[in-house]
Order: C-alpha cells, then sequence, then structure tokens
C-alpha cells in the first residue's frame, strides 16, 4: 500500500505545484461522460459523441459500452480519461485537489483534469483519445516502437486487452493478454488467449515487456503493476491518453502517439 501511496502523492505533489506556479486554482473545470449515442456534462451533441466512441470494431471496450470517456474542459483545453465508474463534475481546478486520493470515479476526474491542463500549457502534445481508425494504425506503430527499443526476441504482455495492439503484436512477438472485463477472459482473440487479471504477476514475471493500460492508474492497479515489472525485471510501456500527464511527472515511458489537441 505504501507504494501505491508514494505514486499518488508524487503525481499530486507535481501538479499542485504547477497549478501554484501558474495561479490556476479559481480556473472552472467541467467533466462530461462521453458514452455511445450522447454526451452528459459537456456541450456537445449526441452525434459528436458517437463519433468518439466508434471504434474499429466492437471488441473495443469504449464500442462495447464496459468503459466510456470522461473528458475534462479547462481554459479551451480538454482532456480524457477512460473509466467504467464515471461522474459528471463542475467546479474550481481547487476543488479536484486530493481526487487521486478518493475511488475510482474521483481518479478518472482527477487524470482526465491534469491532462486539460497541460495540454493547455503545452506541457503534453494532446489530451484527448484518437479516434476511427487511430487505434489500428497504433498497434503498427506499437510494433515498431517495440522493435526499435527492445528488439525482435522479446515477449510482450497485453495488461489490458486493446484489440489493435494485440492484433499487430502476435504477428511478431511472442506474448500474453491479460483483461479485467470476464466477457473477455479465456476468449481466444488474434492467436491469444485472454487470462484473467487474477494473473497479471505471473505474465509479467514471464514476459520482457508489459504494455499497461492507463486505464490501470483510475482503477488503482498501476503501482502494484509497476512494482511487479521492477521485481522481474519486465520493461513497463504505459499506454493511452488516460495516464499522458501522470506518466510525464511519473517520468515513466508513455505510449500514446494518435492523442490529439482537439475534439
Amino acid at each position: 500500500m505504501r507504494r501505491r501511496l508514494d505514486l499518488y502523492e508524487e503525481i499530486d505533489r507535481r501538479f499542485k505545484r504547477i497549478a501554484d506556479a501558474h495561479r490556476l486554482w479559481d480556473e472552472e473545470v467541467i467533466c462530461g461522460v462521453w458514452v455511445k449515442g450522447f454526451a452528459r456534462g459537456l456541450p456537445r451533441r449526441a452525434k459528436e459523441a458517437e463519433r468518439y466512441v466508434k471504434m474499429p470494431s466492437e471488441e473495443y471496450a469504449l464500442a462495447k459500452g464496459k468503459e466510456v470517456l470522461l473528458r475534462a474542459r479547462f481554459r479551451g483545453s480538454y482532456g480524457d480519461a477512460f473509466t467504467d465508474e464515471p461522474k459528471t463534475f463542475r467546479g474550481k481546478l481547487f476543488d479536484v485537489r486530493d481526487a487521486i486520493f478518493g475511488g475510482a470515479p474521483e481518479r478518472a476526474v482527477y487524470l482526465a483534469t491534469m491532462n486539460a491542463v497541460f495540454s493547455s500549457l503545452g506541457l503534453i502534445e494532446g489530451g484527448v483519445h484518437c479516434r476511427g481508425r487511430d487505434p489500428e494504425r497504433c498497434g503498427a506503430r506499437l510494433v515498431d516502437y517495440i522493435l526499435k527499443n527492445f528488439g525482435r526476441d522479446v515477449v510482450v504482455a497485453h495488461i489490458g486487452y486493446q484489440p489493435g495492439h494485440v492484433e499487430a503484436c502476435s504477428r511478431w512477438f511472442e506474448g500474453y493478454v491479460t483483461d479485467l472485463n470476464p466477457e473477455n477472459v479465456g476468449k481466444v482473440r488474434f492467436g491469444r488467449a485472454i487470462k484473467s487479471g487474477s494473473e497479471n504477476e505471473e505474465v509479467i514475471k514471464s514476459s520482457d515487456v508489459a504494455c499497461i493500460t492507463g486505464s490501470a492508474m483510475v482503477n488503482g492497479s498501476l503501482p502494484q503493476l509497476l512494482e511487479w515489472c521492477e521485481r522481474y525485471g519486465t520493461e513497463p510501456i504505459v499506454y493511452g491518453v488516460t495516464a499522458s500527464s501522470a506518466a510525464r511527472v511519473l517520468k515513466l515511458r508513455h505510449y500514446c502517439p494518435y492523442a490529439r489537441k482537439e475534439p
């Protein structure tokens, strides 16, 4: 538990330092939930919301409705976070202080807001989720990224089932996939049997590289996953827009090539 608190405390400490330096605490934050068919809490139309949950296939958690996008707006900039426990929010940035120490809904608000703030300040290139065919293109680029940084003969774990990543990587590397969605566990996708998240430690132990979904930052499992990576000498890659700002603060290897600045 101490490791988990250390990680979140470091994120919160750095975020507060930046907010203090730029005197941001009285600025307004609005967080809305984007789900299939409508957007709640942000002034956007249903058709625009649909565009953001239209994935290349129904295999994606966002397309299935198992996760939703929480989108924060700050000073005209936007930031996203994936969550399966969404909540809307409207208030001052000051009101988001320490939310990272709450439950998953509060952490999602915190991380989406942090992405919007960091995007506003130019500290990240983009805090908005990709769309359309980008998730498939992302998989092809992930293969190139792993080849360039780790070589061909590595075992690659995916902690969190991202279809585009798994499909592309399965053509090049040996590996494993785990997921928290019981509907996925036990199924075979692209030659990979999807294991339960309860097997994460053994999967990480058996792998050279672990691609970890940024959603693990929201559900609270990332600190433990990183601890296992350190223990077993496995290189972590945290992927996805959710963890863009947090990964920068923690100096984690982060992969999200199609993040956007604007919705």
